[in-house]
This record gives structure tokens, C-alpha cells and sequence, in this order.
């Protein structure tokens, strides 16, 4: 199973058009990304960017795994926002202590 931070990364980079934008965006570190990326293609077995020092293209089969990786990001952001929603309303049993001398009889 892959690390969902660097699916994250590397939807990041594609979204941005690049290392450096991305690692702008995210306030990271561009070796960090770049790093992460590198890792991911290594486990995949697959070129998802090319990369030049002056351009980076998405190959076929990285746009397919954004799309993917996009899908899930959405998926787990959806999630949290329900979960958000949820906590925010409050629920439960509320129990209050007082003395006597303030009980109605």
C-alpha cells in the first residue's frame, strides 16, 4: 500500500505545474518533494514525470495515477469534512450538580 503523503505529493506537483511551485505551495522543501516523487516511482515501477531541467511532463501513465490520487485525496477530504460536520454539533448526556437550596420543590 502506497503512503498517502506521497500521493498527496505528487498530486501537488502535477497540480502545480512543477517542483518548485508545489514546494512553494506546500512550504516544503524542493529536494523533500522531489525526493518523495522519486520514491514513489521507484515502488510503482513506473516514470510518472518526466523531468528536464527546464520542463516536466506527466506521462501517460501519470496522468491515469493523478486521477487516481486525485479521486482518493477528494475522497479522505469529503471524509474529514463529515467527521468536522459531526463534531461540531454537540450530543450526549449533559449532567448538572447543584445543591439542594437551588432544586425546585
Amino acid at each position: 500500500m502506497q503512503d498517502l503523503n506521497d500521493l498527496g505529493l505528487f498530486a501537488a506537483v502535477v497540480r502545480n505545474n512543477g517542483f518548485s511551485a508545489a514546494a512553494r505551495d506546500l512550504n516544503i522543501p524542493k529536494s523533500k518533494l522531489s525526493k518523495h516523487v522519486a520514491r514513489l516511482e521507484e515502488q510503482l515501477g513506473v516514470r510518472l514525470l518526466e523531468r528536464s531541467t527546464r520542463k516536466l511532463r506527466v506521462t501517460d501513465i501519470g496522468r491515469v495515477f493523478y486521477e487516481h490520487c486525485q479521486g482518493l485525496l477528494d475522497g479522505v477530504a469529503a471524509a474529514e469534512a463529515e467527521i468536522a460536520a459531526v463534531r461540531a454539533e454537540p450530543s450526549g448526556t449533559v449532567r448538572l450538580a447543584c445543591p439542594l437550596g437551588f432544586t425546585p420543590m
